[in-house]
């Protein structure tokens, strides 16, 4: 019984990234009408159930949507949402109009380094002693593995503990939303993701004034230190394409 429902929730997952690669690149443009289920099932090698679990899936990204009389329709670029990223910087074929695959990776890091400052700025007061133990860890373990795949996730785990310690949940959840989003594109960027040199030195300082209720010179520090981080991975990404073992999926 397991092994059948995970039979069946790879197929969906296949299912899936065919469609998102499809619509993603370009073979279904916006406005386009997928065609019909059985048709559609057919082409796939897929069972009817399968691929409409698929398509809610692509429902609930806002790239596909049903139409009385029309079938399910791809959805125009503008409507997207936010987890389609990763995959739109894996897939996609810009149109003249729409930015380049390096411009959206350096506008993910500026959307990252936007939030994760936000995120310290309402958070910096309300760290109680004590309360960065947790940060410390993952800090820890993010510089250990900082040659591996892993370190962009542990280093997310960095501010998600700093959040959980303000007690700030609704910047926690936002943080869980766009977690994936970064974790994929961080897989993306990991010939450009490295920490500097002074990662432990900068983080340990950070956690230092915010156990001191120094909350602006905490920020202060972590906006200096983003804006160099960044600006050294956006010459990275300006110097070279990335490799196409890091675009497969």
């Amino acid at each position: 019984m397991v092994t059948a429902k995970m039979n069946e929730m790879t197929a969906i997952d296949a299912v899936f990234e065919t469609l998102l690669k499809n619509i993603v690149g370009g073979a279904y443009p916006a406005g386009t009408r997928l065609p019909a289920e059985r048709e559609l099932a057919r082409q796939l090698g897929a069972s009817r159930p399968t691929l409409r679990e698929a398509l809610r899936r692509l429902g609930e990204w806002n790239l596909v949507e049903p139409r009385r009389g029309s079938g399910i329709v791809v959805r125009p670029y503008r409507d997207w949402s936010i987890e389609v990223l990763a995959a739109y910087v894996r897939y996609g074929k810009p149109e003249h109009e729409q930015p380049g695959i390096v411009r959206i990776l350096l506008d993910v890091l500026a959307m990252r380094r936007a939030v994760a400052l936000e995120v310290i700025r309402l958070t910096a007061q309300r760290i109680p002693k004590g309360g960065t133990t947790a940060a410390r860890a993952a800090m820890a373990r993010a510089w250990s593995m900082r040659e591996h795949a892993d370190y962009g996730r542990e280093d997310y785990e960095v501010m998600r503990t700093i959040t959980e310690a303000a007690q700030f949940t609704p910047g926690l959840w936002l943080l869980n939303l766009l977690s994936e989003v970064w974790f994929d594109c961080a897989a993306t960027l990991r010939f450009a993701v490295r920490p500097p040199d002074d990662y432990v030195a900068v983080y340990s300082h950070f956690f230092e004034l915010l156990e001191a209720g120094q909350a602006d010179a905490a920020v202060q520090l972590m906006a200096d230190y983003f804006e160099r981080h960044d600006a050294q991975m956006a010459t990275t990404l300006g110097q070279a394409t990335p490799p196409a073992s890091s675009l497969a999926p």
